[in-house]
């Protein structure tokens, strides 16, 4: 594998993974407004900037991101898993 292709091969794993937290963040603002002021905090203050800051410079974005991308990844996971647990505990029997 060459140089060029190994850059494709890393812009296109970005892309996917930058389409995932834009498909988790939508899905954790659909559960915000059942969350609570901490959860809805923690999305405001760090989650959300970081996506948004992420989004915007993908495309310049290098092998060497990979790993702040993929932790991303996994905290917003955590998020929406911890959201989805509340919004479901949440419920009236």
């Amino acid at each position: 594998m060459d140089a060029k292709e190994l850059t494709n091969d890393v812009k296109n794993e970005i892309s996917k993974t930058v389409e995932k937290l834009t498909t988790l963040r939508d899905e954790a603002k659909l559960h915000l407004h059942l969350a609570s002021l901490d959860a809805k905090q923690e999305w405001d203050d760090k989650l959300e900037p970081k996506i948004a800051e992420l989004q915007s410079s993908a495309a310049q974005l290098t092998e060497s991101s990979r790993t702040a991308i993929h932790e991303l990844v996994t905290r917003v996971e955590g998020f929406v898993e911890k959201l989805r647990g509340s919004a479901s505990t949440d419920k009236p029997s």
